[in-house]
């Protein structure tokens, strides 16, 4: 039986993944030391700021999340051991949605632990960030779990991953230009239906994106159920295409089943990209010593392998406050930022912080190198909220004798350039084409 299509519109939240070392960020007027006023927002008294962290350690975001306190713990924890925000500890709440109860989250850490703002570090906080934005709360997302980071009235909202766009219409060619390179012909790309993000980055990815590097357009389905591992149907549908390419913006155990699926049908393929997987879980898995050289992994940041400044920083504060010693996943790495860019609100908020200041002074940062784990700056500017950068960057790895290897082998960054296109009219695909 043919496969069912339909035409839908999408948005797309884009992320420019990157930074450049900022001069003065902490220099904001009125910083002084702390104790000489209490604020009267919740989670603030003299010698103390009380933050809330959301993540997915449970449920079925938890083979990305699992550890993602763990690298706000490091963070937060060698600000503190250097003196704190002008003088005040941060404490922090966590909470673990469980993969779904975000908006039950952010109202306990809300209502109950009195927090001063929210890190909502997980796939799900699309669901909670209302209620934060209806109370005045001010919320750092991680940027990947929705569009609405761009949607006007919505400023307050700020993404750790940089501005993201609310338009439809807007892609970057750097996936398929390493598609390209890797001998890709044909591509394909799959995402949850229920992740308005994940669905943009696919159907965006096919429809501008992959064209205009010379590539073919191939099989797409963004109906699939968020964290599964039933990956059959899909596999038969990227096989019947003839596609020897696909993208898999999903979360950890979703992209490995679609791998393995691959190879256990036959299916052969020049280029794997998988948006998340990246990590010491992977490399503990058997399933790793089977890739070969057509599975790369997207990882956005600085993978520790560089070893550079920053990366020996990370891994020093993980093992020190964290007790972790693992490589980190995407989890740890965007936990550790967004509590990074979260600090820097803190010190741009006021003495004491008040949560009206605290995202109208974060934007006018303008730009933040994510704790130089990015490799272009990361915009949160006001004056670009909703636009899309005319850049994006990131880098990947492969793995090779039961280790991650950069790719290219000298570790340096892929970009890409912005794609737009006024109109964009997808055509998803519902049911796997019949053998």
């Amino acid at each position: 039986m043919r496969s069912v299509s339909r035409t839908r519109a999408s948005k797309t939240a884009l992320s420019s993944l990157a930074f450049v070392m900022f001069v003065g960020a902490f220099a904001a007027s009125g910083l002084g030391h702390a104790g000489a006023a209490t604020s009267t927002d919740e989670g603030v008294t003299n010698d103390s700021v009380t933050i809330g962290y959301v993540t997915s350690q449970t449920g079925i975001a938890g083979s990305t999340f699992q550890n993602a306190d763990k690298g706000c713990k490091a963070r937060i924890a060698r600000e503190n051991a250097a003196g704190g925000v002008n003088g005040r500890t941060i404490e922090v709440e966590y909470k673990d949605d469980q993969s779904g109860q975000n908006q039950t989250a952010v109202q306990d850490l809300v209502q109950n632990k009195h927090v001063f703002m929210v890190v909502n570090n997980s796939p799900f906080a699309n669901l909670g960030y209302r209620f934060l934005l209806e109370n005045g709360v001010p919320m750092i997302g991680g940027g990947y779990d929705g569009v609405y980071y761009g949607d006007p009235g919505n400023e307050n909202i700020i993404s750790a991953l940089g501005n993201v766009v609310n338009v439809n219409g807007v892609s970057y060619d750097l996936l398929p230009k390493v598609m390209k390179k890797m001998g890709a012909k044909r591509v394909a790309a799959l995402a949850y239906g229920i992740s308005a993000s994940s669905t943009a980055a696919a159907e965006n990815l096919i429809e501008l994106a992959v064209p205009a590097v010379g590539l073919k357009k191939g099989y797409l389905n963004t109906t699939v159920d968020f964290g599964t591992t039933d990956v059959g149907p899909l596999v038969l549908g990227i096989k019947n295409d003839g596609s020897d390419a696909v993208y898999l913006p999903m979360v950890a155990n979703s992209n490995l089943a679609v791998v393995q699926g691959l190879q256990q049908n036959g299916v052969k393929m020049k280029s794997e990209i998988l948006a998340t997987g990246y990590g010491q879980d992977l490399i503990d898995q058997p399933v790793a010593t089977t890739f070969g050289p057509e599975v790369v992994l997207q990882t956005g940041f600085a993978p520790v392998e560089l070893k550079t400044k920053a990366t020996k920083q990370f891994q020093a504060d993980l093992k020190k406050y964290a007790d972790f010693t693992a490589i980190p996943d995407f989890g740890v790495y965007t936990g550790y930022m967004a509590c990074d860019l979260a600090i820097i609100g803190l010190k741009n908020a006021g003495n004491p912080p008040t949560r009206t200041a605290f995202s109208p002074n974060l934007r006018k940062v303008g730009s933040y190198d994510g704790a130089g784990l990015a490799c272009q700056p990361i915009d949160i500017s006001a004056a670009t909220f909703g636009k899309a950068a005319p850049t994006n960057c990131g880098r990947f790895v492969q793995i090779k004798d039961g280790k991650f290897v950069l790719f290219p082998t000298n570790g340096k960054p892929w970009k890409g350039k912005l794609i737009e296109s006024s109109t964009v009219a997808t055509t998803t695909t519902t049911a796997a084409p019949a053998q």
